[in-house]
């Protein structure tokens, strides 16, 4: 019998549904804590601050231009994926859920402080500050879609396919710590897309291959037998392509 809590920390999307549902066949979550979505306009200063109003602008393009037949030409490929691997995309128990404005927020550490989780399961969050990270003496968890330190960031396994670096399209569990994808890593799966995938079915196996290893490395920590492994060197930061790097990619 679990005697151990785990606590899901989670953006409210189809992916987190994914994780949630798969999880709670295995384990018991003590509460799901789900944090409001970022404004498109805060993303988006946050964004040009970071890396530039011209590339900003032509992901931007990407995403409006481009996405949207991606992601109809994949519609039969991604519902197959969904049928494949068994992912569940039914809500959250609503009453073990708990809405906060952000995972940063003084209502999310309060909750925290008073749940003392021994695992805190991260998904599609915002880069969760030290003041929560540090709030507990619990180890939080992530599960990213790419294989750090290579492939930090946003969208791991296009960026592996781009590099044409296919045998690091995969999926790492990882100890979350202050920086982006930096804490070290608990188990890494990989995988190879088929010619029917693109750059939005992508993310759909590498979180489904995820999926796969969740519950070993979660019964793992809850043992306390577990070791991880980090890296001397960061690696590179990725973000989503431009509608450039994106042409460049497909006329290759």
């Amino acid at each position: 019998m679990q005697n151990k809590k785990i606590v899901f920390l989670a953006s409210d999307c189809e992916s987190s549904r994914w994780v949630y549902n798969a999880v709670i066949k295995d384990f018991k979550i003590e509460a799901a804590i789900i944090e409001e979505p970022v404004s498109k306009k805060t993303l988006f200063k946050a964004r040009i601050k970071r890396i530039g109003f011209f590339k900003v602008m032509s992901q931007a393009i990407f995403s409006i231009l481009i996405v949207p037949y991606l992601r109809k030409k994949a519609k039969g490929r991604k519902t197959t994926l969904i049928k494949q691997y068994q992912l569940d995309n039914s809500d959250f128990n609503i009453d073990k859920t708990c809405r906060v404005p952000s995972v940063n927020d003084e209502a999310c550490k309060q909750l925290l402080e008073k749940l003392q989780p021994d695992i805190v399961l991260v998904n599609g969050t915002r880069i969760i500050s030290k003041r929560i990270l540090q709030c507990t003496k619990t180890i939080f968890i992530n599960m990213h879609v790419g294989i750090t330190p290579l492939y930090r960031g946003s969208h791991g396994g296009y960026w592996a396919l781009y590099n044409n670096d296919v045998e690091n399209f995969g999926t790492t569990i990882h100890i979350v710590d202050t920086g982006i994808d930096t804490g070290g890593v608990l188990k890494q799966v990989f995988a190879k897309p088929s010619k029917a995938d693109n750059f939005t079915t992508y993310p759909v196996i590498q979180l489904a291959i995820g999926i796969q290893i969740l519950s070993q490395v979660l019964q793992s920590v809850l043992n306390n037998n577990y070791k991880s492994t980090t890296h001397s060197k960061k690696g590179k930061m990725y973000y989503q392509p431009s509608v450039w790097e994106y042409i460049k990619k497909s006329t290759r």
